[in-house]
């Protein structure tokens, strides 16, 4: 059983995350029922997170040309810190789109040279998913935009994110690229990897992980308050564990993968 305050804890993230975080799961989910239906292979899935990842990119763009007020904690420019003003905004959104453009380009180019012939019916299925997507991020952007103008969010952190939220994802699918194209139960496997990897990234993106020390709210004994960890100390802590586990996870694979083929 939880005991109360873990229910509050519990209860104020769910809180934070927001409906978009079920839409992006039935986002997900969807595109993994119509690969599975259709039997698609791993190149019509590049696409489809591909479009995603320029749709996270844009919408990213916009937050940082919306913001009002903003922290530069920690943000260089040229090796220089630099002050929270319209300028800098301006200029690191800028550079965010052509860095982020540039990447998705070159991603793009290289889709093209592994594409062979897609089924009409597997593009339309796909155009329904990059759909759902658009409509997620969109969602999302409009409903943490109330949650970016009223906070002070950090910029050069804003600008960073979509990286670390997409490469993870993108590099779960290539794996599978490599591993082989034609197993359902191969595809079912990289689907749900991706889909777990692109939710806890959400989690990460969109919680505030700053405890809030308010001992007259809180109302518990110090010794007890020694013994227990918060709810999100916990994720923080399992988040790490998981991404180390991910990363063993990927060596093992390569590997595995090397030895294969030298037979």
């Amino acid at each position: 059983m939880l005991d109360l305050q873990t229910k509050k804890e519990l209860k104020e993230l769910l809180g934070e995350l927001g409906p978009d975080t079920l839409l992006l799961l039935f986002s997900n989910f969807t595109v993994v029922i119509l690969a599975m239906v259709q039997g698609w292979n791993i190149i019509p899935l590049l696409w489809i997170y591909w479009s995603q990842s320029v749709i996270i990119g844009f919408f990213n763009w916009r937050r940082i040309k919306q913001l009002k007020t903003f922290s530069t904690k920690g943000f260089k420019i040229d090796g220089q810190l630099v002050e929270a003003t319209e300028k800098t905004k301006k200029s690191t959104a800028r550079f965010f789109l052509l860095h982020f453009g540039l990447f998705q380009i070159s991603y793009f180019i290289f889709l093209m040279s592994i594409t062979e012939t897609i089924p009409t019916e597997v593009i339309l299925s796909a155009s329904v998913g990059i759909t759902l997507f658009l409509f997620n991020h969109f969602y999302s952007y409009r409903y943490n935009l109330e949650k970016d103008l009223a906070t002070i969010p950090n910029v050069g952190t804003m600008m960073f994110f979509p990286y670390a939220r997409i490469i993870p994802m993108h590099l779960i699918i290539f794996i599978g690229l490599w591993v082989g194209r034609g197993s359902k139960t191969e595809l079912f496997f990289f689907l749900l990897l991706k889909t777990g990897v692109d939710l806890l990234m959400h989690v990460v993106q969109h919680v505030n992980w700053k405890e809030e020390k308010d001992l007259k709210s809180k109302k518990v004994s110090s010794q007890a308050s020694k013994q227990r960890m918060t709810v999100k100390a916990r994720l923080k802590l399992w988040f790490l564990l998981g991404w180390v586990t991910f990363l063993i996870l990927i060596v093992i694979t390569f590997w595995v993968m090397a030895e294969f083929n030298r037979f």
